[in-house]
Parts: C-alpha cells; sequence; structure tokens
C-alpha cells in the first residue's frame, strides 16, 4: 500500500445512476466493464467507479443499511486505495466485478415499509433496475439524455441517469415512478409484443 497515497473519503464523490428496464431477470443482464464506462462516458466522465451489476431499486439498501456505491468504496478502499486515489485524481477508471456488488442487494428490502409502499416502482412484466456509478466530486457530467438506449442484443432499455442523493434516498424512488408513468402513458412501444 501506499502511504503517501492521500485518504480518499467516501464523501468526495458524486453517487449516480443509470435506470432502466429489462424482462430478464437482473443477475442474467449485467454489463461487462466496457459497457459499463462506454455508457458512463456518455454522460462525458472519464474517471469513474463503476460495476455492471443492475440492482433492483427496493434492494438497494442491503441488510446493513449499506448502497451499493459505498459498497464499491468499501471494496476499492481495502482491495486497491491506490487505484481509488487514481479515480479520484481523474487518471482512472475503475470497475467493480459485478458478483462483487450485485449478490449483496438481493432478496432484502431495507426500505421503510411505509416510505417503500408510498411509490410503485413495478412495472408488469419488466425488472426495474438501476446501475449505480461514482464520479469524483467537482466532475462535469450531463443528466440529460435525448432519448432511451437499448442494448444491442435488446436485452434491456435504459431510460436516463441521475444523481443519488443519500440524505434524501426517496428521491431515486420518485424519478423511478415518475419514469415509469412516463412509459405506461407515452411509450406504447415498451409496452407492446415487440418490445424489449
Amino acid at each position: 500500500m501506499n502511504h503517501n497515497a492521500p485518504e480518499v473519503s467516501a464523501t468526495d464523490w458524486d453517487q449516480l445512476y443509470f435506470y432502466g428496464l429489462t424482462k430478464f431477470l437482473l443477475n442474467d443482464v449485467g454489463l461487462n466493464q466496457n459497457m459499463a464506462q462506454a455508457l458512463i462516458r456518455m454522460v462525458g466522465v472519464n474517471a469513474s467507479v463503476s460495476t455492471g451489476a443492475l440492482i433492483a431499486p427496493r434492494y438497494m439498501l442491503n441488510q446493513k443499511g449499506i448502497t451499493p456505491w459505498m459498497a464499491m468504496y468499501a471494496l476499492l478502499t481495502i482491495k486497491q486505495p491506490e487505484l481509488l486515489t487514481d479515480v479520484h485524481k481523474g487518471t482512472a477508471a475503475a470497475f467493480v466485478p459485478n458478483d462483487a456488488i450485485g449478490s449483496i442487494f438481493v432478496n432484502h428490502i431495507n426500505w421503510p415499509t411505509e416510505l417503500l409502499s408510498q411509490y410503485n416502482i413495478d412495472l408488469d412484466g419488466f425488472n426495474v433496475f438501476i446501475l449505480p456509478f461514482m464520479v469524483p466530486k467537482g466532475s462535469q457530467y450531463n443528466l440529460s439524455f435525448s432519448q432511451s438506449m437499448k442494448a444491442p442484443d435488446n436485452s434491456l432499455e435504459i431510460f436516463g441517469v441521475n444523481k443519488f442523493d443519500e440524505n434524501e434516498p426517496e428521491n431515486l424512488l420518485c424519478n423511478i415512478q415518475s419514469t415509469l408513468e412516463f412509459i405506461k402513458q407515452s411509450r406504447p412501444d415498451v409496452m407492446g409484443k415487440n418490445s424489449l
């Protein structure tokens, strides 16, 4: 370990996420490193910590209340602190393997029941997901998509990207709900037989 490397705090990052739909089980669809980093470059960022693991919003707080962003940060802090520092300096990108993240965010709902019940984050026939990534605070990025993006193999469709605020995590649920309402009202192609 390089003891001269400055300590990079968990609060030194913006926590971002892509969100979308798939008809497949989330564990069966994850993205590889090149795909995840290509998506991130589309928002104008090169230096990032990412994974290709797709996570259901209802499971994004594990049993200990840890988010995927905190899990990625912790894994890199323990296993590759120099890489984490290089990413923070803007000179590298890091990819956390899908199984290291996806496996700890399944089958446990840690949201308060009364909070989660306020949001409709399900769409019949689809699995809703987020794809989390982190960029150094102060990075310039563009969170606007002019249209959704489908994977070349039609396995998933990404509808946008947003910033996660750990002080108001329910904003993520609200964003997902609004997107699903938009899809139901304005995107019959998604709901049709030839979709995804």
